[in-house]
């Protein structure tokens, strides 16, 4: 079976720390859902408002790893897709090729109060636009999740490079989610209200 949400994704950053905000507008059974993800020096807060409950709750420990709208990306996933990586500082490990363009093989150890059930995420970036075209997310030894992009999505908005498609696959449950991105505009003021713990929930 399959489903398809329809979204926006605000983001921003505030004094070298990023600010995420999703919101949904469809289906109709989780229209105005939203999470709000804040990054921190050693971990991040995460909330997230469910219209049916009418409440919003912050996710915690574990719960970080939990699926994201029923998605195969997880709440904390959302920071790794932004290229901000936490943890150790990341180690270079190996300078590649990918579908065609030049890649830095990237590998960093988790935070131990991030509570990731990962042992160590490895990200393929590229060289020219410095987005990830391939991250996978190691439990021990083994790939648990993997997203990719085809560099052929690489596209860009002003100064900011992004991938307009991706598929992010959980190994373990032979399940998979594709996100494409319909439409970006950078370099706009942005309400803070959308990052507000508050009220990043209220209206558009």
């Amino acid at each position: 079976g399959s489903r398809l949400l329809r979204g926006r994704l605000y983001a921003k950053r505030e004094d070298e720390k990023l600010r995420a905000m999703l919101r949904l507008t469809a289906p109709n059974d989780v229209n105005g859902a939203s999470y709000l993800m804040r990054e921190g020096e050693k971990s991040d807060e995460m909330y997230v408002f469910l219209p049916a409950l009418n409440k919003v709750r912050r996710i915690t420990g574990g719960s970080s790893d939990g699926p994201l709208f029923g998605t195969d990306l997880s709440y904390a996933d959302i920071k790794q897709i932004h290229n901000a990586f936490s943890g150790n500082q990341p180690v270079i490990e190996a300078a590649e090729k990918l579908d065609g363009r030049a890649v830095k093989r990237l590998s960093v150890v988790p935070h131990q109060e991030a509570g990731s059930r990962y042992s160590r995420i490895r990200a393929w970036v590229d060289d020219e636009s410095c987005v990830a075209l391939k991250v996978e997310f190691l439990e021990g030894n083994s790939v648990r999740k993997r997203l990719t992009g085809p560099a052929k999505a690489l596209e860009r908005s002003g100064s900011y490079w992004y991938l307009s498609e991706a598929t992010m696959e959980d190994l373990k449950e032979g399940s998979r989610t594709r996100l494409k991105i319909t439409g970006v505009k950078s370099g706009v003021d942005m309400a803070n209200r959308f990052f507000d713990t508050r009220n990043f929930y209220v209206g558009n």
